[in-house]
């Protein structure tokens, strides 16, 4: 009798452990009418960093005034501390898209762009925090004067070599910020276009050392590029797999399996983001199975995930698109979930 009912224990202790746990990590508020694009980094005490874009001011527009605010957490994402200025708008409009990256010193690295104008000034920006994201110093600039370049929340990636990687777009062209220096000094990668432009990529480094690049285009879904010289130079791009609109995908690698895990909206012939769909490919890259969608009521709609393994659990943050603004959701799937189980 003891054996069944620690067997029915254990199972059942299974399938709650497999439920997706969701929450509104940063609630829209007076004069604050959208919270978006963000990204999560573990920190040394095992507590995590929530940044994202908080807009403070006008309609929430890609160029209204905005911060990186931050909140911590101290039960894997579960529930969040109260919020906190990460940096503060000094843009002509905003501050905006982070990117976390851990460097070699231990410190943490923090890639953004500071927006000047419309559609002529925009900079990709470091800071870097030596106490765990309460101070971030050092604002260096990366990319050129006089260019309207952009980043996408969630990206950078450092390779087994050493290098890391920093996904950028600018005037169509898809390509990286390369340092092999631990962020001290950048230079550009070969520029990918594919038909009229391409943007937001996201890189992944495959298990034989190549990279794969797949950009957000217009032309009914994500195209991709290998780089076989670490992010160098890139193939010419072609048509991937994941169909869907003109919207980022989100790449990362499922612990324990290795295999590659896609988010994006996988919503063939419309311009709608929505659904918001994950797809493993189990063979890097070449085909994708176990299409699942994370959120698929027909309204609203969700855009701009970025996704953070804290041990079998994927932490997705994402926005929706509500009637009264845009809030940040964060919804945390145990891996098993992605298997159908």
């Amino acid at each position: 009798m003891r054996w069944m009912i620690a067997w029915v224990l254990i199972v059942s202790s299974g399938a709650l452990a497999a439920e997706p746990f969701h929450t509104v990590a940063a609630p829209l508020g007076p004069q604050n009418v959208r919270n978006s694009e963000a990204a999560i980094v573990p920190l040394k005490d095992g507590t995590l960093l929530l940044g994202w874009t908080e807009f403070y001011g006008g309609d929430g527009a890609d160029h209204g005034p905005a911060r990186i605010s931050g909140k911590i957490s101290k039960d894997n994402g579960r529930t969040w501390g109260e919020r906190y200025t990460l940096v503060e708008n000094d843009g002509g409009c905003n501050v905006m898209e982070v990117n976390f990256l851990r460097t070699k010193t231990g410190n943490i690295a923090l890639f953004y762009c500071q927006k000047n104008s419309e559609n002529v000034d925009c900079r990709v920006m470091m800071r870097t925090s030596s106490d765990e994201g309460a101070t971030w110093v050092s604002p260096l600039q990366i990319s050129p004067e006089g260019k309207y370049t952009g980043l996408t929340n969630g990206r950078s990636i450092r390779l087994a070599t050493g290098r890391i990687l920093l996904e950028a777009w600018e005037n169509g062209d898809s390509y990286c910020h390369l340092s092999d220096d631990d962020g001290a000094t950048w230079r550009e990668s070969q520029r990918v276009k594919p038909g009229d432009g391409s943007w937001e990529p996201a890189c992944i480094e495959l298990k034989d050392g190549r990279v794969l690049m797949f950009m957000r285009t217009g032309l009914g879904g994500q195209y991709q590029s290998i780089s076989s010289d670490g992010g160098a130079t890139w193939t010419t791009p072609v048509e991937s797999a994941l169909k869907g609109s003109a919207a980022p995908v989100s790449l990362s690698r499922v612990p324990g399996t290795g295999d590659l895990l896609a988010i994006w909206n996988h919503n063939p012939g419309t311009d709608r983001r929505n659904p918001l769909t994950a797809a493993l490919s189990k063979d890097e890259g070449a085909t994708w199975v176990d299409f699942r969608n994370i959120e698929a009521a027909p309204e609203p709609a969700w855009a701009y995930p970025a996704v953070t393994w804290v041990k079998d659990e994927a932490l997705l943050t994402y926005f929706k698109y509500d009637p009264d603004g845009l809030p940040l959701h964060l919804k945390i799937l145990p891996k098993a979930w992605f298997y159908g189980s």
